[in-house]
């Protein structure tokens, strides 16, 4: 869309160029309300009363009810649990993943050892690999350690970094120039100080785009959990979440409760840090 007008030069910019930026614009509008909207349809039937659940017309909901967050809350009583069972796992694996991955990625990206291509090689054929492949191994691993039950089989191998993060910040890491950790190492800074004390405040914004994308997804995971968290109270805010779905009957209108309250986090986060996410994913790109 190189031919899209910048406000500034509107006045001075073809028919043609006008036409071409309005139907970007309309474009791309169309493309964020169909983003949003199945958020905006599960707030609408959390809003609902039951009687119009299911009506098509009541994407604003009249009259508005709050009786479904109240359901909610007496249907899973110990929701404060859950999501304290998230919060560890969330926070506690995306520190870990961001301090080991960005380790890793920077140790790519700056020294020269026997085998880097072969590792660096290694680490991206690890991305093609399903995580079924290694499920049952590691649930096996898991189960000898006495671990089921527990936040550990999910925290503990994300405390390594994974093949994503670690190729991610070294991408990142190449786009820094390398003068500044030789003027650092001009005045006695080893590797351990350029990289805390120079690399890691320059990488901010990789380390805000990568800690909220870690953080949504081990947020919203529900798959790998409900292998390893069988106990309900282990359970994390999806599973929660799902046990108000049975076999014949769900409370539909709690459970877009539950997922309205358990999306705010993340919308609120990612509208303050916005800037910065998109700043850190671009830059990723342009060294090789």
């Amino acid at each position: 869309m190189s031919a899209v007008v910048a406000p500034r030069a509107w006045t001075r910019a073809s028919k043609g160029e006008r036409a071409q930026t309005v139907l970007y614009h309309a474009f791309m509008i169309a493309l964020v309300f169909a983003y949003i909207f199945p958020a905006l349809w599960a707030l609408s039937m959390s809003l609902r009363t039951n009687e119009n659940m299911y009506a098509a017309d009541q994407l604003i909901p009249h009259p508005i009810t709050f009786e479904h967050y109240h359901r909610l809350f007496e249907a899973l009583p110990d929701f404060t649990r859950y999501f304290g069972n998230t919060i560890v796992i969330a926070v506690v694996g995306t520190a870990g993943t961001l301090l080991a991955s960005s380790m890793a990625g920077y140790a790519l990206a700056r020294f020269r050892f026997p085998g880097r291509a072969t590792l660096l090689a290694t680490l991206l054929l690890t991305l093609m690999v399903p995580v079924h492949v290694t499920l049952i191994p590691q649930y096996v691993i898991f189960r000898e350690l006495g671990w089921l039950n527990s936040p550990l089989p999910i925290i503990v191998p994300m405390l390594f970094g994974t093949p994503f993060a670690s190729f991610f910040f070294r991408q990142y890491f190449l786009t820094l120039p390398r003068e500044l950790e030789d003027a650092a190492a001009i005045d006695g800074a080893g590797p351990w100080r350029c990289f805390f004390r120079i690399i890691v405040p320059l990488a901010g914004p990789a380390y805000l785009a990568l800690g909220l994308l870690t953080f949504v997804s081990l947020w919203n995971s529900f798959y790998v959990n409900s292998i390893y968290l069988a106990r309900q109270d282990s359970w994390v805010l999806t599973q929660a979440l799902q046990s108000l779905i049975g076999r014949y009957t769900a409370q539909y209108g709690a459970i877009m409760a539950g997922v309205t309250l358990v999306s705010l986090p993340i919308i609120v986060a990612y509208l303050v840090f916005q800037r910065w996410i998109v700043r850190g994913i671009s830059m990723t790109g342009l060294a090789n």
